[in-house]
């Protein structure tokens, strides 16, 4: 955070009640701040030596770096939500990945660049979650198979590209 000295306060303070013309402009330029930075110190400077209490500003300010925490609080939780995902999103996002076609050792990869690194499952886990869920969607196959195997004219696009004659193919009728 850039901090100003109480000198350059003090300075910005006397450009202002100069009343020289450009006297603003150039101190900002000397301080690297901007000119309502310049008048903003002026004001403080005379409510200061106005008779504000040190107590009151003391607290004022202490209120305006409790609300500065506050938000830079708020903004770190918000940057941080991949390492929150939970592990139900987790599981079917490396699932979603694997029916896609990417391997397990990418998917670990992928999940590497996305998540810290102790928060990323190992291998094993990645090929045991992807396991449980194509268990659980044989299930629903079994019952899904026999029910549309009399609507199905093609099963896959290179069917339709051999002509169902690759006898090795699983999705052909007469292997």
């Amino acid at each position: 955070m850039f901090k100003l000295s109480l000198r350059v306060w003090i300075l910005n303070a006397a450009a202002v009640f100069s009343g020289q013309h450009g006297a603003v402009t150039r101190q900002a330029e000397q301080a690297g701040c901007s000119r309502e930075t310049v008048y903003e110190h002026a004001r403080k400077v005379e409510q200061r030596l106005e008779g504000e209490s040190t107590a009151e500003a003391l607290a004022e300010l202490h209120a305006e770096n409790q609300r500065l925490q506050e938000v830079i609080a708020r903004l770190n939780r918000e940057t941080e939500a991949p390492d929150r995902i939970d592990k139900t999103t987790l599981r079917q996002l490396v699932v979603t990945a694997f029916a896609m076609g990417i391997s397990l050792r990418q998917i670990e990869d992928l999940l590497g660049v996305l998540l810290p690194e102790e928060k990323v499952p190992d291998h094993s886990t990645l090929g045991r979650w992807v396991h449980e869920a194509a268990q659980q969607a044989g299930q629903v196959l079994k019952v899904l198979d026999p029910a549309c195997a009399s609507r199905v004219g093609t099963l896959a696009v290179d069917e339709i590209f051999f002509g169902g004659g690759r006898l090795w193919w699983g999705s052909n009728r007469r292997a």
